[in-house]
């Protein structure tokens, strides 16, 4: 690479801590990487695909969705219908508490760009999703963050996140589930760290782009209400299981400019014609299936037999393979290694074909940590073979 152009120096010196093209060589047996939920669509979802065509009348049916750009509320509207069904903001809650994007990501960078740039600082906490500190960094603003503690199984502390944040902070952030680990945050813990951001005048962000495995009684949207600066990014990527069609959103007061001054930094029609309607169809279905819309009785039954099954072959090899600190419904968890600083996990579960995100670009983590995502049921058997293989493999010294 001779040339090199003359470009933003914040991202010309920046080394990208981005998981997503990091796949290692190797013979792939299962593929725990990714965070995309293992069940399948409901076929409502395609039907509604096949139910696009050409229209002679191009202003209605489903032809306008792909021919004109999309202007429609309704899909916030389906949002706030959603949410107040399963016993979120009712009475209050309307589609104006909502914000699209491509991906919730994207809303993330918009609000990195609206509350910070040019050496500002936002507090995280680590580990936390990797994309998200890069995109503070290549702003040129400053990344700091609360370390989750190894010695108390990389616990998140309210009362520590909180003891760190001061007015020297331009926005506060913190994921709820945790990317790696899948732990929760109790939402009363999120609401007192929601009151010492409003004493300090600052914008929290709540990523929850996990959150349709934990109860609905735990999100942070309950707190928009309370709380002005509070915003809650949600996705459709994880437990709707619809990633390929890059959308997300975010739920704020209304009492406050925050979305207003939000909407200035949205590209225009920045989230497709085709991914709303295949949201709203989505919403829909979910609320065809109330008792268990996400399939957490799956994912709690796969995440139990890994961890006992881990427990049972650290004891069989007299190995010590560590689960962090998780939430029983969550798809994702952390594994670490105390072994021999250089041992890299993922290249050593990809020994016996078990495909896995390093957590080496993890703020606060190194090559011994990696995070996994549990696959579809019947992968669980295989799954736990090839674990067996891999903890029988591990160094001892």
């Amino acid at each position: 690479m001779a040339y090199s152009i003359h470009a933003n120096p914040y991202i010309l010196r920046y080394v990208s801590k981005d998981y997503a093209d990091n796949t290692p060589e190797g013979n792939i047996m299962i593929d725990c990487s990714l965070g995309v939920n293992a069940d399948l669509l409901g076929n409502c979802i395609f039907q509604r695909l096949h139910a696009f065509e050409q229209k002679t009348d191009v202003h209605h049916g489903n032809y306008a969705d792909i021919k004109f750009y999309p202007h429609g509320e309704s899909l916030k509207d389906a949002l706030a219908e959603w949410y107040c069904k399963n016993g979120i903001g009712q009475g209050w809650l309307t589609g104006e508490h909502f914000i699209l994007g491509n991906g919730s990501y994207d809303i993330l960078c918009n609000l990195n760009l609206l509350c910070l740039t040019h050496g500002k600082k936002v507090l995280g906490h680590a580990p936390q999703f990797t994309a998200y500190i890069d995109h503070v960094n290549c702003s040129g603003s400053v990344y700091e963050c609360y370390y989750l503690d190894r010695t108390h199984n990389y616990q998140f502390d309210a009362t520590a996140y909180i003891a760190q944040m001061s007015a020297a902070y331009d926005m506060f952030i913190v994921e709820n589930p945790n990317n790696p680990t899948g732990q929760i945050i109790p939402l009363e813990d999120l609401r007192k760290i929601a009151q010492r951001a409003l004493e300090l005048d600052r914008v929290l962000v709540i990523d929850e782009a996990y959150a349709e495995y934990m109860p609905f009684s735990n999100t942070a949207i309950h707190l928009v209400k309370e709380f002005p600066q509070v915003i809650v990014t949600r996705s459709f990527s994880k437990g709707w299981g619809m990633a390929g069609v890059r959308l997300g959103y975010a739920a704020a007061s209304t009492e406050s400019d925050l979305l207003p001054q939000l909407k200035k930094l949205v590209l225009p029609f920045n989230s497709n014609g085709i991914a709303r309607v295949l949201a709203q169809t989505a919403l829909q279905t979910r609320l065809e299936n109330p008792d268990d819309p996400f399939g957490i009785r799956a994912v709690r039954t796969s995440k139990r037999e890994l961890c006992e099954a881990i427990a049972q072959y650290n004891l069989r090899y007299s190995t010590n393979l560590q689960i962090a600190q998780t939430y029983a419904d969550t798809p994702i968890l952390m594994l670490y290694y105390n072994g021999p600083a250089g041992f890299h996990l993922q290249h050593h579960l990809m020994r016996v074909g078990i495909l896995t995100v390093s957590c080496e670009t993890y703020e606060g983590l190194d090559g011994r940590a990696v995070r996994l995502m549990l696959p579809e049921r019947n992968s669980m058997p295989l799954l736990l073979q090839l674990m067996e293989q891999a903890v029988q493999l591990l160094p001892t010294d």
